[in-house]
């Protein structure tokens, strides 16, 4: 079996729901070998792009946060 790629424009959610499925596959026992190897891949795939969202929106919150202390400082100093 072949892995085909995933669709790398996914939500988080619809991501992790991937995985979660791939997972409850897996552990079903009810696949092959070489299914499970194909899950595997595909799961690893899913579970990269979870942690690259998950960064996008750590970042994101960042320069929303310093941003609003930067505003918050401005504040403070024009009284």
């Amino acid at each position: 079996m072949q892995v085909t790629p995933i669709d790398a424009n996914l939500k988080f959610e619809q991501a992790l729901k991937k995985l979660e499925a791939i997972v409850d596959k897996m552990n079903s026992g009810t696949e092959e070998l070489d299914e499970l190897m194909v899950l595997y891949e595909q799961g690893i795939q899913y579970m990269k792009l979870c942690k690259q969202k998950l960064k996008e929106a750590e970042m994101q919150v960042q320069v929303l946060t310093d941003r609003m202390n930067k505003e918050l400082q401005e504040e403070e100093k024009n009284g």
